[in-house]
């Protein structure tokens, strides 16, 4: 009889690299995208509320609710904002790290998985699961949790458009905080807050969302 051995081959996204070689990494950045994708949706159910107790002009912002109302838009708006970004640095990063162990880069893998782990660290510092409450009060707070990740973070919240529908310009959340301390709750934030479009589904996705073959051993 013939017996012919087979040969079982093994083949190897980039997302393969770092089970076999950074389980524990993988696990925890996975996390914490499954974590970043529950406040996203979250933040869809609630953004439609917010946006309608937003006050309809600058004279009805002198009321204090309306100028809550107007806080607790932003803070929505920046904080799915923050967990896109979020996600942005985590996939950028495993995918670095996948990237050195695929081209046996062993000076590129040190520097990526350290740059992974600390930003799990600090990740585990931030709160998430209470950043929905007191949400007119926490814009403070976000600003503080955002530089965990990365010194004088920025990331973009909301579109800006011209009086022909088109994007001309974007708020940034650092745009808005330094707005807000300069010039308080104006009109030219009310507006722009008034017309920016809700987000309909999380932005979140795979920490390596290249599933190319690599090899097959």
């Amino acid at each position: 009889m013939l017996i012919v051995n087979s040969i079982t081959r093994h083949r190897y996204t980039l997302r393969d690299f770092l089970e076999c070689e950074y389980p524990e990494l993988l696990e925890a950045a996975e996390s914490g995208c499954a974590v970043l994708t529950g406040l996203q949706n979250a933040i869809v159910e609630l953004l439609p509320l917010s946006k309608r107790l937003l006050p309809g002009d600058i004279k009805q912002l002198a009321d204090v609710g309306a100028q809550a109302n107007l806080m607790a838009c932003i803070y929505h708006h920046s904080l799915f904002a923050f967990a896109d970004k979020v996600y942005t640095i985590l996939n950028a990063q495993c995918t670095a790290l996948a990237e050195a162990l695929n081209s046996n880069l062993k000076a590129d893998e040190e520097v990526a998985a350290n740059k992974l782990e600390k930003t799990l660290r600090s990740l585990g510092n931030i709160p998430f699961d209470k950043l929905l409450d007191n949400s007119a009060t926490c814009l403070l707070r976000l600003e503080v949790f955002k530089d965990y990740l990365q010194e004088r973070l920025d990331f973009i919240v909301i579109p800006i458009f011209d009086l022909t529908g088109k994007i001309h310009a974007h708020w940034s959340f650092r745009d808005i905080t330094g707005s807000i301390a300069m010039n308080g709750l104006d009109e030219r934030l009310l507006n722009d807050f008034i017309n920016a479009p809700l987000p309909d589904a999380p932005t979140i996705g795979k920490v390596v969302d290249d599933e190319t073959l690599q090899r097959i051993y």
